[in-house]
């Protein structure tokens, strides 16, 4: 898009960053922002400098000024004449404006070019468009030249064309950013809100397919395990962006703003209770995404202390069981065993192995079938923990402090899924009296060097009562006794598997 009557972004470059800047240009289209290129807006026969000055001086807002190896390798460019006029005009305007944006395309220095008054070119912030972060850096950058163009927001589908584009490895980061972005920003509701559902839909659609549960598993048992273990992490790698989101909204959002997120995992679980004919192991793990969205949220609410919203997300949302004649909280109805129920325990032991050691799958399986290594206590919660880590490294920078959340977290859902089985039992005392709440994991065996994470909400909930976080939270109904008897029945359990776990 160019805009030689108007204001516009003058992008500054070196023909070696062609490919680059075409890419860089995609997104400014896509964010309706004009700009100005030598390629595009100089025609046959135009007076090139004076073209190229007008627009530097009459016409641009934002002068970007890209780098990378190509550029700091020509001793003499065109764009070395640019960047000389732009350091001229820059050094006219007001200090704090925002105006020369250095961009890079690798890991490069930005030169040193003195900007007078004691600034160097180098000392402005810039923006990275390479590696992991490019796109979420993109979108950085968009947001930041809208401000400058006098606009408050791009047009309300360009993040959801920026998500669209974004690879894997992007998704993640971009999501983050955006909902931080749009979050608190009540103008920006229906735009999250869509951003948020179009990233659910995505993983609804594998969970709904079919073909995907209905395949066959070739070769021997050990490759057939790796084969499952293959599509676990596949899932995950699907749903990661979602999680990423999920762990700011937590943070960060009320309980009436959560519906976005708290609708995604309630369809996650929907469609894996759905009964579905396939292979036993691959339809349990269409509990995987819905599980994990589960301990992201309670991770994020827990440590934070947003208890209603652990309520908005994991227990108000409910879904109609198979073996239930009413909807039953999500919570209720998928834990991590439900995930690998149908799985020997072959498959997460070498996923948690292969994860957390960086190994190939099939290395890893041959640590306990040939190598005869001793497995996990808990493989599912030991693989969870890790996937996670990295969506929660801005909240918890030291890995102990994440790994003592982790295990109260795991505590509160049990405590929680406790209680949904005793408000259950004691609804119809004639009915299903066993528990469903399997989220015992790395905290039993974690208590002989990191402590006993139940006793510890056990003496959290005795010393606060009626003040406990919890319980003004909404959480087990906002009852003393049903918090006393949850967490009652959850301790006894959890010492008993302690006790088993003990070397």
């Amino acid at each position: 898009m160019s805009d030689e009557a108007g204001k516009h972004v003058f992008i500054s470059y070196v023909h070696e960053d062609f490919d680059q800047v075409d890419s860089l240009c995609t997104v400014l289209e896509a964010a309706q922002i004009p700009y100005w290129r030598d390629r595009k807006d100089l025609g046959p026969g135009d007076a090139w400098k004076a073209k190229i000055r007008t627009a530097i001086r009459d016409g641009s807002l934002v002068f970007l000024a890209c780098f990378s190896d190509g550029s700091r390798a020509k001793a003499k460019s065109y764009m070395n004449e640019e960047l000389a006029l732009a350091v001229e005009e820059f050094r006219l305007r007001a200090p704090g404006r925002v105006w020369l944006i250095p961009v890079r395309f690798d890991a490069g220095d930005v030169p040193e070019w003195d900007l007078g008054a004691g600034r160097m070119l180098s000392d402005l912030n810039y923006a990275d468009l390479f590696g992991k972060a490019h796109m979420a850096h993109a979108a950085s950058l968009v947001t930041t030249i809208n401000r400058l163009l006098g606009e408050k927001r791009p047009d309300p589908a360009t993040a959801l064309a920026a998500v669209e584009q974004a690879t894997a490895a992007d998704r993640v980061d971009l999501l983050k950013r955006l909902t931080k972005e749009m979050l608190l920003e009540p103008s920006r509701r229906i735009e999250l809100d869509d951003l948020v559902s179009q990233e659910a839909q995505r993983v609804l659609a594998v969970l709904k397919d079919k073909d995907r549960v209905a395949r066959s598993l070739d070769g021997t048992n050990e490759e057939q395990i790796v084969q499952i273990a293959e599509e676990a992490r596949d899932l995950w790698a699907l749903s990661e962006p979602f999680c990423a989101s999920l762990q700011i909204a937590s943070r960060w959002g009320a309980p009436e703003s959560l519906r976005p997120w708290a609708n995604g995992m309630r369809a996650f679980v929907g469609a894996a209770v759905k009964p579905e004919s396939g292979k036993a192991a691959l339809i349990g793990l269409r509990h995987l995404p819905g599980m994990i969205g589960i301990m992201t949220a309670t991770l994020a609410c827990a440590s934070s202390g947003n208890w209603a919203n652990l309520k908005a997300l994991v227990v108000d949302p409910s879904v109609r069981d198979r073996y239930e004649q009413k909807p039953a909280p999500i919570i209720d109805v998928t834990d991590p065993h439900k995930a690998f129920g149908d799985t020997t325990d072959w498959v997460p032991n070498a996923l948690a192995r292969a994860t957390i050691a960086e190994r190939d799958l099939h290395d890893s399986l041959k640590d306990f079938t040939e190598r005869h290594n001793g497995k996990y206590h808990t493989p599912i919660a030991e693989w969870v923990h890790h996937v996670l880590r990295p969506i929660f490294s801005d909240q918890w920078p030291d890995d102990d402090t994440y790994s003592a959340e982790f295990d109260r977290a795991e505590v509160m859902l049990g405590v929680i899924a406790q209680d949904m089985t005793n408000v259950r039992t004691t609804a119809n005392p004639e009915g299903r009296s066993w528990s469903r709440s399997h989220w015992y994991g790395r905290s039993t065996w974690r208590t002989q060097s990191h402590g006993n994470a139940a006793a510890e909400l056990v003496h959290e909930f005795e010393s606060q009562g009626a003040q406990w976080g919890p319980l003004k939270g909404g959480l087990f109904g906002g009852e003393v006794s049903r918090a006393h008897a949850a967490l009652k029945a959850y301790q006894e359990t959890f010492n008993k598997l302690v006790g088993q776990r003990m070397f």
